[in-house]
């Protein structure tokens, strides 16, 4: 069912929040799923370290879904600020710091990338947290972004270290 129900009427209450449930668990469903490169790579970083094959595809592998993953967190809030009517230009200019934060990060050597990217996984994280908790964002977004962005930062930290 879409937003109007058959007969040209606003969804019912029951009908907004099976939507609402819906998207809940797909975004937290596809949330851990985006967690899959993240470990995969930081582990077999962690495993193999320099002596790896393929040490130097591995890095930019892990470096370019981070950066990539960056622009995808600025592009939420991009999208949310469009919403919003007042005082949103500020959320617009800050969202696009997080993919040139992400770009930019691609060229600093290994470890030190790891670590920004680490920094900037952070700073992001507590932003989407706190507009959850200020109600900018639904609830159940604070709590998903808080746990993806602990095994994300994580993930960059083993990294930096497995890199040193």
């Amino acid at each position: 069912m879409t937003d109007i129900d058959r007969h040209g009427d606003a969804p019912t209450p029951d009908a907004a929040l099976a939507a609402t449930d819906i998207t809940h668990k797909t975004a937290w469903i596809l949330g851990l799923a985006g967690l899959i490169p993240f470990v995969a790579m930081t582990a077999a970083l962690a495993y193999a370290g320099r002596a790896f094959i393929a040490y130097p595809q591995l890095v930019l592998a892990l470096s370019g879904y981070s950066a990539t993953i960056l622009a995808f967190l600025g592009g939420i809030r991009w999208g949310a600020a469009l919403w919003r009517d007042e005082g949103q230009r500020y959320i617009l200019v800050l969202s696009v710091l997080a993919s040139l934060i992400g770009w930019a990060l691609l060229f600093v050597p290994t470890p030190w990338m790891f670590a920004g990217f680490a920094i900037a996984f952070a700073l992001v994280g507590v932003w989407d947290v706190l507009a959850a908790r200020h109600r900018v964002l639904p609830d159940w977004f604070g709590r998903l972004r808080l746990v993806l962005t602990i095994v994300v930062v994580l993930c960059q930290l083993v990294a930096f270290a497995s890199t040193f």
